[in-house]
């Protein structure tokens, strides 16, 4: 229920930023397809095991400009290849915010940083906190990025006390700018 609320939140701050956009290349919603590498890792006191495979989902979001000074939000939903050892690491979704630098009329640089929920099969949902950074080039209407991100979810409360889980992805995306 918690993921639905924060996405539910998330969503609703787009539509009203819509009245703060300035005009520019970079202001406006977005929709984007992503892929790219993901490695999720479980460390406790005396151990580690990770896990790698491809990630593939869909981004959605809506971002505003001021100056050079970027704000965005953003919504996504992504599924991964990884499905053995470490439990199937089924939908995550993700809704965070993006404060970015614009370069010049095509590129933006940006951080990101927002709550993540995936599914897994043998336990709760587990929730955690994302940060990324990336890089945007603007082809007109159509766009492409490049960025890392890394998750800390909090599998210390649902499985064990001294263990601990991360994600770290590589991730490049394609979409479309309105």
């Amino acid at each position: 229920m918690k993921k639905f609320t924060v996405l539910a939140a998330a969503a609703a701050a787009i539509v009203p930023s819509a009245a703060l956009a300035q005009d520019g290349e970079a202001a406006g919603f977005k929709v984007a397809a992503v892929g790219g590498l993901d490695v999720i890792n479980l460390e406790d006191r005396t151990d580690s095991e990770s896990e790698s495979g491809l990630l593939y989902g869909l981004t959605a979001g809506y971002d505003t400009v001021s100056g050079k000074a970027l704000l965005g939000v953003e919504l996504e939903a992504t599924g991964t290849t990884i499905s053995e050892d470490l439990g199937d690491a089924g939908l995550d979704l993700y809704g965070g915010v993006r404060l970015g630098y614009v370069i010049d009329d095509n590129g933006i640089a940006y951080l990101k940083a927002g709550y993540s929920n995936v599914d897994v099969d043998y336990v709760d949902n587990l929730e955690g906190f994302r940060a990324g950074a990336g890089y945007e080039h603007n082809f007109g209407n159509v766009f492409a990025r490049l960025e890392y991100r890394y998750t800390n979810y909090n599998i210390s409360d649902v499985i064990a006390d001294d263990l601990n889980g991360n994600r770290h992805q590589a991730v490049a995306a394609i979409g479309f700018a309105f």
